[in-house]
């Protein structure tokens, strides 16, 4: 278990040097609103977003990222997008960052608008990234549509996200930030050897990230 456990903190470690993308949509998503009082982190991770914030909660469906958030911040549940086992308004704010993609959204949103007070903070790849991979990233229509149904919109805008690396560093960024998952493709994970191969067609790989704010219907 212990020698587990360290191949998992190399790993989260790994992550966060690689995930440079991420880390600039979370320093992002924090500006777009003053986020006081308690914070809800959906789809934590290793905390990448929970940094700076004074009362922050964070929710994750993998024990192994839950326990490295707990190390790092303390108050972390082990729970799933679609049903999150919060009573409604139980945060003043909800933020997610490059989480909501791999859920089903028609049920991540309006879940994250039911336990949150003021307002839900989202930073999420959508349709048009990394288009040589081939996933199914949600369309910024769609996105539109749900937000429309359960709350109300504050603020929402896309941009695009350059990934800073090429070749072999590429291929890196994807391991190491599980952007080689696709669930289009049989056998879910695309092999080293197909990675290889799109690599050659991507000149400028980056994310088409939609960020928005929306106001919980209470």
């Amino acid at each position: 278990m212990k020698v587990l456990s360290l191949r998992f903190s190399r790993a989260c470690k790994s992550y966060e040097e690689w995930a440079v993308p991420q880390r600039y949509t979370a320093d992002k998503l924090r500006t777009l609103e003053n986020v006081q009082g308690l914070v809800l982190d959906l789809g934590c991770g290793t905390g990448l977003l929970s940094e700076g914030f004074d009362s922050v909660v964070g929710v994750d469906i993998a024990l192994g990222m839950a326990k490295v958030y707990r190390d790092r911040f303390g108050r972390v549940v082990v729970g799933d997008a679609h049903k999150l086992p919060f009573k409604d308004g139980s945060f003043d704010y909800v933020l997610s960052n490059f989480a909501l993609h791999w859920t089903g959204v028609e049920k991540s949103i309006p879940e994250a608008l039911r336990v949150c007070r003021k307002a839900f903070l989202c930073a999420v790849p959508v349709e048009g990234s990394l288009k040589e991979l081939g996933y199914p990233f949600p369309s910024v229509e769609f996105l539109k549509s749900l937000l429309q149904k359960s709350g109300r919109i504050k603020s929402f805008f896309v941009e695009e996200v350059p990934i800073p690396f090429h070749g072999w560093d590429l291929l890196r960024f994807f391991h190491y930030t599980g952007s080689s998952y696709n669930p289009n493709i049989k056998g879910v994970i695309i092999s080293k050897k197909r990675l290889e191969s799109m690599m050659k067609n991507i000149d400028n790989p980056t994310f088409k990230v939609l960020f928005f704010s929306c106001e919980a219907r209470l």
